[in-house]
């Protein structure tokens, strides 16, 4: 703890100066990053001076200025809503009060004669003001921030800050641009929260020489299609081809279009292969502590994947012979527990112990479950319809028979067992795949323009 200074007191009181609207985007240059809101506000929250003195108070206009109304030049302070709706402000660990204030929202600004104050918040340490709203019977906590500095918060928790300058700059891009697009959070009047929700955010604490670097070189620079902000979605790789936005989320999005990426397999991965397993009975529980209606798991299969090799749609059938089906990026979140401590890591996988679909492959990929109402064509031309049973088929090696098993109740074995490759979502930019491209010399545009369909950066 920081020895406290001379302190002059000055204890104000005033009433709504001005509104709190939600934020609609990143404005001037200024971002507001929700650090505490909802279920996770604080009884009362402190601030230390970790570079600086002291403190004003006030609030933030509707440009994201700080308009002070007081100051003091204690060194750590506490903020606590009281009964009347207001705030209250004192020397940490007393009651001696430094400022009080009636609205529900009150501006903090640390102060620094040198003109780069940094301030203690839970552990981390942060540039810009804070602002702390009376919300649920307690406090919600939001950084105000410079735009540049947000970012340069951000870098190191979504990269390693230490990776090649190029791949850090195509980060910054996107985290930049990510900031700017966001409306998730205007309800409770910020613009992104400090979390995976969003993107992962703690102030300037784990910031590198080198990721400083890559935001300052490409200050300002954001990614747009047709002149509008992309959604600068990325994930940690691939696992040899993205995927189609549309294929994960739905909706058609030209710029997030899949590829096969030829580069993530020419730099260190770990944990880039993976292989976990279920029994039954683990599939039973995670599917339906996850809300999906279905009874004792006895098969579980891909039935379907993207033309990149990207699983699109999993069968999950139960002793009834009821199936689920799930598709996009459930292919990989339906197998996700927290208890169990497993998950599918991405959606380039194979499933092994299942029945595989318990039908016939049809061009390679989709298949059926049922010949029924199936047809083929001889090489006469002939059409003829097919029936259940053993069927043959002539390939390039000879003559094969193909038999359908019985999906609907089939039991699979004892453990499922799901291997696969790469870590995400799979749609826009590979962490590690730019990082790759780096290695080999591209530049973080080269990067962008290679993970994002036809886009503009500047």
């Amino acid at each position: 703890m920081k020895k406290l200074l001379a302190t002059v007191m000055l204890v104000v009181t005033f009433f709504t100066l001005s509104a709190v609207t939600a934020s609609a985007a990143v404005t001037n240059n200024t971002v507001k990053v929700g650090l505490r809101y909802g279920s996770s506000v604080m009884e009362s929250a402190n601030l230390e001076n970790a570079q600086g003195s002291g403190y004003a108070f006030g609030y933030f206009d509707g440009n994201r200025q700080f308009v002070p109304m007081g100051y003091t030049d204690v060194t750590t302070i506490t903020m606590t809503p009281d009964v009347w709706g207001g705030i209250t402000v004192t020397v940490t660990g007393t009651s001696q009060v430094v400022y009080t204030c009636m609205d529900s929202t009150l501006g903090v600004m640390p102060q620094d004669p040198g003109g780069d104050p940094i301030t203690w918040f839970k552990g981390y340490r942060y540039r810009g003001g804070f602002e702390y709203t009376c919300s649920n019977g307690g406090l919600q906590v939001v950084n105000v921030v410079g735009l540049e500095d947000y970012v340069k918060g951000v870098i190191p928790h979504e990269m390693n800050g230490n990776w090649p300058l190029e791949a850090l700059k195509a980060q910054a891009v996107c985290a930049r641009t990510f900031a700017c697009r966001s409306t998730k959070h205007a309800s409770y009047g910020f613009d992104v929260c400090a979390t995976v929700d969003c993107q992962v955010y703690n102030g300037v604490s784990t910031s590198t020489p080198l990721s400083d670097q890559a935001v300052n070189e490409t200050a300002g620079q954001c990614i747009r299609y047709n002149g509008q902000l992309i959604e600068a979605v990325y994930h940690s790789s691939d696992g040899g081809a993205t995927e189609d936005g549309a294929k994960v989320w739905g909706g058609d999005t030209p710029y997030l279009k899949g590829k096969t990426d030829p580069y993530e397999a020419q730099t260190t991965i770990p944990n880039y292969n993976y292989t976990v397993t279920y029994t039954p009975t683990e599939l039973t529980w995670v599917l339906q502590n996850s809300g999906y209606s279905i009874g004792n798991v006895v098969d579980v299969y891909v039935a379907e994947r993207s033309t990149l090799g990207n699983v699109t749609k999993v069968v999950f059938v139960d002793d009834t012979g009821k199936s689920l089906t799930v598709t996009g990026q459930a292919c990989s979140n339906a197998f996700y527990s927290t208890t169990l401590n497993k998950n599918v890591a991405s959606l380039r996988f194979t499933i092994s112990g299942g029945s595989g679909g318990g039908g016939f492959s049809v061009n390679g990929s989709s298949s059926l479950q049922s010949l029924t109402g199936a047809s083929v064509i001889s090489g006469k031309g002939t059409l003829s319809s097919l029936q259940e049973g053993t069927h043959s088929a002539v390939t390039s090696s000879g003559t094969v028979t193909l038999s359908a098993s019985g999906a609907s109740g089939s039991s699979g074995g004892s453990q499922f067992v799901i291997t696969g490759t790469g870590n995400g979502h799979n749609v826009g930019m590979s962490q590690y795949g730019a990082k790759a491209m780096a290695e080999l010399g591209y530049t973080y545009v080269d990067i962008l323009n290679f993970y994002y369909t036809g886009v503009t950066i500047g």
